[in-house]
C-alpha cells in the first residue's frame, strides 16, 4: 500500500527547490526507468502496477493500484512504472576533456531542453552546460522529453560569467547563433567548441555575443519566418558540428 509519506515525497519533486534540496528526480515509463537504472543511477523508490511484473524483483519495488499511480504520476495517462532516482554528482573535470560542450542559455521550455539533451547525445555530445535561468534538466517534463538521455549526458549549471571564465581557462571557443554569422556549413568549427543556444524569446545573452569568437547562421527564409525553434536550430547546428568533425 502506498503511504502518505511516499506520495508526499514523489509529488514534492514537482518543485525545483525540492529537487535541488533532495537531489532526487522522477522518471516514468518502462524503457526510461530501465535505461536509467542500467546506467548506474541510484534508485531510491520504484512503484509499479500489477501488470508490470518485470519490476517486481527489483530492490525496493512496490506494487501500487491504478488509483494510487494516478496520485503519483506527472503524466496525463499513468505509466506502469514510476521511479525516483538520485541525481548524479556533477563531473566537472570531464567537461574540460570534451571537444564540444552544448551550453543552454536560459532555455526555459522543458520540452526544448529535453529535446536538446536527446539531440546532443545523438550527435555525440555528452556534456551539457546550463546557464542559471535555464529550465531544470531534472524536471519531470524534461526527463520525459529527453528519452533516456539522462542515462548518458553530464550536466553542469553555472552563471554566464562563470561559463565565460571556464571557456577561457580551458581553451574553448564560443560559437553562437547569429543572423549575420557565417553559414554553419562553411564555418571552420574550433577544435574545442562551446556551442551556445539562447532563450526562446530573447536569444543568446549579449554577454556571450560580445565574447564569441564565432557566429553561425542557418540559411533560410527570414522574410517568411522570423526564427527557428531553439530545439530545431540546436539540433541542426549540432549536426553541422558533427559533420565538420567527420561524423
Amino acid at each position: 500500500m502506498l503511504t502518505k509519506k511516499e506520495e508526499k515525497l514523489v509529488r514534492s519533486l514537482a518543485a525545483r527547490k525540492q529537487r535541488r534540496l533532495s537531489r532526487l528526480f522522477v522518471a516514468e515509463g518502462t524503457k526510461l526507468v530501465q535505461d536509467l537504472a542500467a546506467s548506474g543511477l541510484e534508485l531510491q523508490h520504484l512503484f509499479h502496477l500489477p501488470s508490470a511484473l518485470e519490476f517486481a524483483p527489483w530492490r525496493g519495488a512496490q506494487e501500487v493500484t491504478q488509483e494510487e499511480m494516478k496520485r503519483l504520476t506527472f503524466l496525463d495517462t499513468p505509466s506502469p512504472v514510476l521511479a525516483v532516482f538520485e541525481q548524479p554528482e556533477v563531473d566537472e573535470a570531464s567537461f574540460g576533456q570534451a571537444s564540444t560542450v552544448l551550453l543552454l542559455d536560459r532555455v526555459q521550455d522543458p520540452g526544448n531542453v529535453g529535446t536538446l539533451l536527446r539531440s546532443a547525445l545523438w550527435y555525440g555530445v555528452e556534456h551539457i552546460g546550463l546557464v542559471v535561468g535555464t529550465a531544470d534538466p531534472f524536471a519531470p517534463k524534461v526527463v520525459q522529453a529527453s528519452m533516456s538521455a539522462h542515462a548518458h549526458v553530464k550536466l553542469w549549471s553555472q552563471s554566464a560569467e562563470q561559463w565565460s571564465h571556464w571557456a577561457q581557462t580551458h581553451d574553448f571557443e564560443l560559437v553562437v547563433a547569429h543572423m549575420e554569422g557565417t553559414p554553419a556549413r562553411s564555418l571552420i568549427w574550433p577544435q574545442r567548441t562551446l556551442l551556445v543556444l539562447g532563450n526562446e524569446g530573447q536569444g543568446v545573452d549579449p554577454y556571450f555575443h560580445e565574447r564569441a569568437q564565432h557566429r553561425a547562421v542557418l540559411p533560410g527564409h527570414p522574410d517568411k519566418m522570423e526564427s527557428l525553434n531553439v530545439a530545431v536550430s540546436g539540433a541542426t547546428l549540432l549536426y553541422e558540428r558533427a559533420v565538420s568533425s567527420g561524423l
